[in-house]
């Protein structure tokens, strides 16, 4: 080698050496990454070479995981899923994968290879411990605070969407209500309301003959319904609609737990309606409307005599406005 060098120096000039020389590297550094296979007479680069048998790279790749060899586990349990990704070992190597980047706090991956069990080979005895490990990851993702930089990347919506999958992967199960009142809760938390309440009607649905559990979800309605009427501009129709489904759950759940709670409902709910009331009859007497003014300010006092709009009203009545 080192006469040849010698030759093309004394015999070309430095810029075609340099050439010939650069192309040597390139062809060398490419090349020392590669082996000859006398069995298939080809030059073979271990980093893509698959074993014979799925069961052999299996063990190839666990055998790298319980030296440490994390990176070089994750290559060949990926090689594995895409050389026999209908083998026995397809799922394990899923499920391993799993677990490898639950471990390495990369929980979206994390999920997304316990969702291929699940999806993929629908009949592994692994699809429920995946399901309850993704449970796991989509409860602390709900309860995670954004911090940082990340909060204004990541809507805060989007972090229902794992438990979401999780519900829909096993809708039936033991478990499946409490992870639905849990994601009911986390879209009340952040003012989707409407979410929350598909949620809750979804455990009416799947779960018919649970009526213990349907007094919560009843209640849970009435509440996220009370906190979606806007501050301004709210419709009377919601209070209404409201009020209602108190009228029917009273009857229903005449000693019910929830009994308390329903009662502030109420008096909010009187509270908003009077001051709807309040503002009409207040328009009035701006306006220099005298009789009209007076007309909704006893109809405040009749209805809502209680409220704190029903004792503004009664003191203008008194005072002649």
């Amino acid at each position: 080698m080192i006469d040849i060098i010698i030759y093309l120096r004394e015999n070309y000039n430095m810029k075609k050496f340099y050439i010939f020389i650069a192309f040597f590297l390139l062809i060398s550094s490419t090349y020392s990454y590669w082996e000859w296979t006398p069995q298939t007479k080809k030059w073979i680069n271990p980093k893509y070479a698959v074993k014979d048998t799925p069961q052999e790279q299996f063990n190839y790749a666990e055998e790298f995981r319980k030296n440490g060899k994390i990176d070089i586990a994750i290559r060949e349990h990926k090689k594995l899923l895409k050389h026999y990704p209908k083998s026995e070992y397809a799922p394990n190597s899923c499920f391993i994968l799993g677990e490898i980047y639950k471990e390495k706090g990369e929980k979206k991956k994390a999920f997304d290879y316990f969702q291929k069990i699940i999806n993929e080979y629908p009949s592994s005895p692994l699809v429920f411990s995946a399901i309850k490990i993704q449970s796991e990851i989509a409860e602390k993702s709900l309860n995670e605070r954004d911090k940082g930089f990340f909060r204004f990347i990541v809507k805060k919506e989007e972090k229902g969407d794992l438990m979401n999958k999780v519900i829909e992967s096993s809708p039936y199960d033991a478990e499946a209500i409490d992870r639905m009142f849990k994601l009911a809760d986390f879209y009340y938390q952040i003012k989707e309301y409407e979410k929350g309440i598909e949620i809750l009607d979804k455990i009416i649905k799947n779960f018919p003959e649970k009526k213990d559990v349907h007094e919560e979800v009843k209640y849970l309605k009435i509440k996220y319904l009370l906190s979606s009427i806007p501050e301004k501009n709210y419709d009377t129709d919601v209070i209404e609609e409201i009020k209602d489904q108190i009228l029917e759950f009273s009857i229903d759940y005449p000693k019910s737990r929830f009994k308390d709670e329903i009662e502030k409902i109420e008096k909010v709910l009187d509270e908003k309606e009077a001051e709807k009331y309040y503002q009409i009859a207040n328009y009035y007497e701006r306006a220099g409307k005298k009789k009209s003014a007076i007309y909704y300010y006893k109809k405040i006092v009749d209805k809502f005599p209680n409220t704190e709009y029903g004792k503004i009203a009664n003191e203008k009545i008194n005072k002649g406005l």
